[in-house]
């Protein structure tokens, strides 16, 4: 994940949910900018439990846990790195049923 200014840019593979404006959705990759003081990241772990937080204060995305300025997001800490496209994982393996 990268900020610059009001931006944000993360892998469009990690599951997430948004109130910013879409700015571009390139190479994997979408980027964000905050509007408001209303602007917020979610990332989601695979289990649908909020991982991080980000909201827009102060003209700059901070951790809203700790109120700490965004300084980066190890995806790796949440497993989240390893997440790839899990529809196309899905849809080529299919299950094993035990008799």
């Amino acid at each position: 994940m990268k900020i610059d200014g009001k931006q944000l840019t993360f892998p469009k593979s990690i599951p997430v949910k948004y109130s910013a404006k879409l700015i571009k959705e390139v190479d994997g990759e979408i980027t964000i900018e905050a509007e408001d003081e209303e602007s917020y990241l979610k990332v989601f772990t695979p289990f649908r439990g909020v991982a991080k937080l980000y909201v827009f204060e102060n003209e700059c995305w901070v951790d809203a846990e700790t109120s700490q300025p965004f300084s980066g997001f190890d995806l790796s800490a949440l497993g989240l790195d390893q997440l790839g496209n899990l529809e196309k994982d899905e849809a080529t393996k299919p299950p094993k049923i035990i008799t």
